[in-house]
């Protein structure tokens, strides 16, 4: 193959591809906008709908059927209206009331009587009122539990004889490594099946719709060539649309509050030093999956007379690459060298490896040889495709 030729064609391909709107919203815009924005928007309807189930649980009120004085008059204090029925689940059911307590006597007579939260979980509303009546219930057990061990002068430090201490000895680098480890490979392995699909597509099915692909054609370049320059364009979009998508993902998980344990998570994901070392192996696997699904894309939008139909062509790529790179996240899952062979699942658990810094030398060259021979079939599948006529001029 001659450089020279495969510059050429590249520098035309990657002019085209930042000329074109739609290949620069699908690999720029997204990344950059969309992702940081759909946080932002989790973060506050999230935060919306808990203060919104809270004011509406107090509007709503709740009913008791209980006969103990102390816990109505616990219930009492919180500012909730007490709301008389006799059908307790009806009345949730219809949202005429958020929750309600029923006092069952305890079987057999004699045992302690049993307090039943009705609340219907699949409403935020009712179900925040059914927590403040449990958070009341569990004070007012621990009160009572206290003032009885007085009457009886026994301490009530029998209630807690010794303390429960867990004691985590992974460290703070390791807990960001399995945080990233769950979230980083699903989302990279993603964008390399669909950061570059609108980017392949205009190179083969919008060649064919502008008239250029003949003029392409009778250019000194062989095939081998041409199809080289446009998969070294394909990676180079897919490259960029996944450091783009994965800056800007790790910017929202460090900066933006998505629950209690978001300041925790945030804090450790700064903990990860990513040195030299680290990033040449991850880039290690993922450029020949990167080659791999460039060269696999390219074949099978060859086959498309349109841009539309290349989009028909290429879009179950994507969701038939979900279901491993989910299974790659799974905590249970171990890499083996059998699970080496299977693509996109072991890059995704060598990435998890490497963040969490065990993985081994065997799988990880197992990993990557298997991936650098799926590239190379993906390659000379693409080519031969590319060679054929009734595909190129298929109409």
């Amino acid at each position: 193959m001659r450089l020279p030729i495969i510059q050429a064609i590249y520098q035309r391909e990657m002019l085209d591809m930042f000329r074109d709107r739609r290949t620069m919203i699908s690999m720029v815009a997204i990344p950059l906008v969309v992702f940081p924005l759909l946080f932002q928007v989790m973060t506050k309807v999230m935060s919306s709908v808990e203060k919104k189930a809270e004011a509406e649980a107090k509007t709503m009120g709740i009913a008791l059927h209980v006969t103990t004085s102390s816990v109505t008059a616990a219930l009492e204090k919180l500012g909730i209206p007490i709301v008389k029925t006799d059908d307790l689940r009806g009345a949730i059911e219809r949202k005429e009331i958020a929750a309600a307590l029923e006092e069952v006597p305890g079987t057999p007579l004699g045992s302690p009587n049993v307090m039943q939260i009705y609340s219907d979980n699949s409403n935020p509303t009712s179900s925040a009122g059914a927590a403040q009546i449990r958070t009341v219930l569990t004070e007012l057990k621990d009160q009572q539990i206290r003032e009885g061990l007085r009457n009886l002068n026994i301490p009530v430090s029998v209630l807690s004889p010794f303390v429960i201490q867990r004691i985590n000895v992974a460290d703070e680098r390791k807990m960001a490594g399995a945080l990233l480890g769950s979230i980083l490979g699903y989302v990279v392995l993603l964008m390399m099946f669909t950061g570059g699909m609108y980017a392949v597509i205009d190179m083969t099915a919008g060649e064919k719709e502008r008239k250029t692909l003949e003029a392409l054609l009778a250019s000194p370049g062989s095939r081998q060539e041409i199809v080289m320059g446009k998969t070294l364009a394909a990676i180079t979009a897919i490259i960029l649309t996944t450091l783009l998508m994965v800056g800007s993902m790790s910017y929202s998980m460090k900066n933006l509050k998505l629950g209690a344990r978001s300041e925790e998570g945030g804090g450790t994901i700064g903990t990860i030093a990513l040195d030299p070392h680290m990033i040449g192996m991850m880039a290690a696997v993922l450029i020949p999956v990167a080659i791999f699904a460039a060269s696999l894309m390219f074949a099978i939008a060859l086959f498309a007379r349109s841009f539309k139909e290349g989009q028909s062509y290429l879009t179950p790529i994507a969701l038939i690459v979900i279901f491993p790179a989910l299974l790659s996240t799974m905590p249970g899952l171990h890499l083996t060298p059998l699970l080496c062979m299977i693509p996109i699942l072991n890059s995704g658990m060598v990435m998890r490896g490497i963040l969490l810094g065990d993985i081994s030398t065997v799988n990880f060259v197992l990993a990557l040889a298997a991936n650098l021979l799926y590239a190379g079939i993906a390659f000379v599948v693409a080519t031969r495709t590319f060679e054929r006529e009734s595909v190129l001029f298929r109409s």
